[in-house]
């Protein structure tokens, strides 16, 4: 405590009587006993204002203790004032003017006020002075160690009078005893803190004596640990090792405990079951007065559960949450590790691009959940197909990379590939239906087709778009030029989604008709595009990136209102009905077709009887049957036809045939191309014929050109023809003018010049 310290020696104050001083002298005594005796404060602070009262007749001493919080003075002890007089000064707030007790806390140096009814100091107190008769009071701050005012000592008499060095030094030397009496209070109430502190604590306490014995621990300790207080005093901390670090690391550690007073960090100990966990653990070294080690204070905390946590947190970061596999993070932190590696020992590495085919069927027909299914199997079987150092990744969607470390020539990366191929391709089978789906696999090398993990990757990806272009399941490396390929198709894209907005598309009608009586009894609709700077662009080069980009929808719903809407107005003006066929894409069956067709058979008012749905037969078989379903609801619904375009080329079989909702099969025109001098198209084409006509099915024959061909056609039974010989795709107004004119039969249509076959 650094109160006003008694001035030393007294001995030093010639203006105080030797008697005065043995007085000081046993004040001092009679205090510090009580304090060395450990009596209760406010016994020792009652006792202190009594021998000040002794020492000073016809007075009364008062402790005053400052509340910080509302800046106010509370009496804390004045064993000789009335409690009335005390319930008056409590509350007292410091200032300039607030007494003795209250201007002196506020300057904080002492007040000596020999006449309080004339002191303007304490014309505000007036009122107390006259009810309790006071004449003088003389106040002395109370100091804490720190050097700041806690409150006051006053010695208050009932007769005027000013202090002469005794009281001064009386005043002085009580008021220090009380800021040491206080002080004290004030460190037990802190150990005592601290203790309970100690005890309950989550984290674990260990204290050891110079020698590193263990001398005392804490209920944290305890519980981390599994050893009890008793177990643990008196051994070493050696008791915990866990043997994961090793000579080196305690070098360190006490270096660094000896150089600069503490160390902390991450550390491995053992519990008493034997169980290895991490720790966060903070050691200091404790020195006594003399700068010597006296001992060490361990606190540690049990972060099994933040490292828990912290892995899961990366594992998030750094995997696919559906498939657990790593993401595009992990994979280029290990791309480029691996592009290091094989730089520095001449080596090479192959990317594998991986992207399923028509997965967007599957997923949009059969639902995400079906769909997400797939793709953990998918990524099951990648990961067999491959070796355990390498690393197989999903970038997202249905598409994932294989990253192959250590590969010596291609043909290692294609046979791997190849396996990959032939694993996907296997049958999966999911909520007991059985479901085939193949890839395409693009594959670039390092460090031939790029010297960092971006262009490699990307290098990937459009071989993988090369293996796509050429037909599906199947491997592409990456040549320079595809570059450029990936570039265009970009810009074909982006072309594709303006000429949607700028409305550059049309549609071309051809004629279908019948053999029997040469009437025309459908027209075919297709789609054109118009580009202003490329000209008329060929439906194959831009259905696909309709289908990938979604823009298939839109496309698909406006060729089947205009055709309707046309349809509806050849009506209109009195001609004979004949259906309008529209090619069916399978995005178009994502939510609720018939929905979509309903509103448009209403909107347009064309009767839904006279339209047909196109389609083909890798739609009605390769999604688990959702397509059939659906089709043959919108059918019933609707009372719409379906047609099974390009028949022969897919992988329908008899069995399946019988069960699609089709009322018509369309022979590809590949098989019309060879006819009639190809003996095995002209039995294709025959066994198709007969084939569906014992189904109940018509048969349309697509690309006829000749009339060898359409005379064959007709022997064998055909029903319908299509083909430039009787009509090549035209606008609606063309085909308008010829409806017009009466030239709707074949026999108008073969003699007239259907201009070059393509």
């Amino acid at each position: 405590m650094s109160a006003v310290h008694p001035k030393t020696p007294l001995t030093d104050e010639p203006a105080i009587h030797t008697a005065h001083l043995e007085q000081l002298f046993r004040l001092q005594r009679d205090a510090l006993e009580m304090i060395a005796l450990g009596r209760a404060t406010d016994e020792i602070l009652d006792q202190l204002c009594r021998l000040s009262e002794e020492l000073l007749p016809n007075s009364v001493a008062s402790i005053m203790l400052l509340d910080p919080t509302r800046n106010q003075l509370h009496v804390r002890s004045a064993p000789s004032i009335p409690s009335a007089a005390v319930a008056v000064l409590n509350g007292l707030q410091p200032g300039p003017n607030a007494g003795s007790c209250g201007t002196a806390v506020f300057r904080n140096e002492p007040v000596f006020i020999d006449n309080v009814l004339t002191d303007k100091r304490w014309s505000g107190m007036l009122d107390i002075a006259q009810q309790f008769m006071l004449q003088a009071c003389w106040s002395m701050p109370i100091k804490a160690s720190e050097g700041i005012v806690i409150g006051s000592f006053a010695l208050t008499s009932f007769e005027r009078r000013s202090p002469d060095p005794f009281h001064r030094r009386l005043l002085d030397t009580a008021s220090y005893l009380a800021g040491i009496v206080l002080e004290r209070e004030v460190q037990a109430q802190r150990l005592r803190t601290a203790g309970i502190a100690f005890e309950h604590m989550r984290e674990g306490v260990m204290v050891t004596d110079a020698a590193c014995k263990i001398v005392q621990v804490n209920q944290g300790f305890e519980r981390i640990t599994g050893y009890s207080a008793t177990e643990a005093i008196g051994q070493t901390p050696r008791l915990l090792n866990s043997g994961r670090q090793d000579s080196a690391f305690y070098r360190d550690f006490y270096r660094a405990l000896d150089k600069q007073g503490e160390w902390c960090g991450e550390i491995w100990n053992r519990r008493k079951n034997g169980d290895i966990y991490p720790q966060w653990l903070s050691v200091k070294r404790v020195n006594d007065h003399n700068g010597v080690l006296s001992s060490y204070v361990s606190v540690f905390a049990d972060i099994t559960e933040t490292k828990d946590s912290e892995h899961k947190l990366w594992q998030l970061a750094h995997h696919d949450a559906l498939s657990n596999l790593p993401n595009r993070l992990l994979l280029n932190a290990r791309l480029e590790h691996a592009m290091q590696r094989a730089h520095r020992t001449s080596g090479g590495l192959a990317l594998l691009f991986i992207d399923l085919d028509r997965f967007k069927n599957i997923n949009d027909s059969l639902g995400h959940q079906v769909g997400d299914e797939l793709l953990c199997k998918i990524a099951a079987r990648l990961r067999a197909a491959v070796h355990e150092d390498d690393t197989v990744a999903r970038l997202g969607g249905d598409e994932f990379v294989v990253l192959l470390d250590d590969v010596a020539e291609p043909n290692d990366a294609r046979r791997i590939a190849e396996r990959i191929i032939e694993r996907i391709s296997e049958p999966v089978s999911i909520s007991g239906r059985s479901l085939v789906t193949t890839a395409s696999l693009g594959i670039s090398l390092y460090p031939g087709d790029a010297q960092d993990p971006n262009t490699l990757l990307k290098h990937a990806d459009a071989a993988m778009y090369r293996a796509k272009t050429q037909g599906r399941n199947r491997i592409a490396y990456y040549a320079p030029e595809l570059t450029d390929e990936i570039r265009q198709r970009l810009e074909l894209e982006h072309d594709l989604r303006l000429g949607i907005a700028r409305q550059e598309f049309s549609l071309h009608y051809q004629p279908q008709f019948s053999t029997g009586d040469g009437r025309l009894i459908a027209v075919e609709a297709l789609l054109r595009w118009n580009h202003p700077e490329r000209g008329m662009v060929p439906p194959a080069t831009f259905i696909s990136i309709a289908e990938e980009t979604g823009l298939i929808r839109e496309l698909g719903c406006w060729v089947t209102e205009t055709a309707c809407r046309q349809g509806r107005e050849w009506l209109d003006k009195g001609l004979p009905p004949f259906t309008i066929a529209v090619n069916l894409s399978p995005y178009q069956l994502r939510g609720d077709c018939a929905a979509y067709l309903r509103t448009i058979f209403e909107r347009t008012g064309f009767p839904p009887e006279w339209f047909e749905f196109e389609v083909t037969e890798t739609l009605l078989v390769e999604d688990g049957g959702h397509a059939l379903r659906q089709l043959a609801e919108m059918r019933r619904q609707l009372g719409m036809h379906i047609a099974m375009d390009d028949f022969g080329t897919g992988h329908s079989s008899l069995s399946q045939l019988k069960l699609l909702p089709i009322g018509k099969l369309k022979i590809d025109r590949s098989f019309v191309m060879g006819l009639p001098d190809s003996s095995d198209d002209t039995a294709i084409v025959k066994a198709i014929i007969l084939m569906a006509h014992t189904l109940g099915l018509q048969v349309v024959a697509e690309g006829v050109e000749t009339m060898a061909q359409w005379q064959l056609l007709c022997d064998a039974g055909c029903d319908h023809v299509q083909g430039f010989l009787f009509g090549r795709p035209m606008p609606a107004e063309d085909l308008s003018d010829l409806l017009d004119r009466g030239q709707i039969d074949i026999t108008a249509r073969i003699y007239e010049d259907p201009g070059p076959r393509p």
